[in-house]
């Protein structure tokens, strides 16, 4: 085995050697990660009898379709965006204490650590939606690969929980104050939906709602484009935030 990496020279390929994100993916992804997943695959499956596709269970709802505050649309709503913010902070928990110190000089510079673990995330991230989309096509026949606006499904969610994961991984910061996290999810997911709920007319400049498809699907060009760019900044500065801290 040795002889044949040899041959092959696997380091030519990947010039970040060790520090480059698929070792990482595999630790963010471990097997305690994969059993959130599934649990939360499972329990979708069982509370949402008559809606078994992707699309229907992760696109969450469009309060303007709303009669009165949807409750079970907003706590499932919650559950579907927890599980990969929530191995994001057990990972970057770790990631960002004692073990930094001899990760980080494996790894040759700070920007190659860092880097390595923000596509780790973004792995962990992608990795829950497209096997739960696999699931569902796969044992359930869903058919959403087939749907008009299927692709911009798959973007404005992985988009929307990758947000909420770098972003509370910035608040957990060097001090490991997890309970900070906690509270923003809550703020955003919670209130925020709750909000939109209520006033219908907040909901399009509400951030949880960017991530639903039953939301911005009919929405104009220019209003999908504004809330991808505004994302994908938020991401940026989450990240830098994240940077300063591991500096500090």
């Amino acid at each position: 085995m040795r002889k044949w990496r040899r041959r092959f020279q696997w380091e030519k390929l990947f010039p970040w050697k060790k520090g480059f994100p698929w070792r990482i993916a595999g630790r963010i992804l471990d097997r305690r990660a994969i059993m959130i997943y599934f649990a939360a695959w499972l329990l979708f499956f069982a509370v949402t009898p008559g809606h078994k596709g992707a699309m229907a269970i992760l696109g969450g709802f469009s309060p303007q379709e709303s009669r009165g505050m949807d409750i079970l649309g907003i706590i499932r709503w919650n559950l579907c965006v927890l599980p990969p913010v929530a191995v994001s902070i057990l990972f970057m928990d770790v990631e960002m204490g004692v073990l930094r110190v001899y990760t980080m000089v494996r790894s040759g510079s700070m920007k190659k650590w860092f880097l390595a673990r923000l596509l780790g995330i973004a792995a962990a991230n992608l990795v829950y939606l497209l096997l739960f989309v696999g699931i569902a096509e796969i044992g359930m026949g869903s058919g959403d690969y087939k749907r008009n606006g299927f692709g911009l499904f798959l973007a404005v969610f992985f988009l929307h929980s990758f947000l909420m994961s770098v972003f509370s991984v910035a608040l957990c910061g060097k001090n490991r104050r997890v309970h900070k996290a906690v509270v923003f999810y809550l703020l955003v997911e919670g209130i925020m939906v709750v909000i939109g709920d209520n006033f219908p007319r907040t909901a399009a400049c509400l951030p949880p709602y960017w991530g639903m498809i039953q939301q911005v699907g009919g929405s104009s060009t220019g209003y999908l484009f504004g809330i991808i760019i505004l994302s994908a900044v938020i991401i940026v500065v989450s990240a830098v935030f994240i940077k300063k801290g591991l500096r500090a």
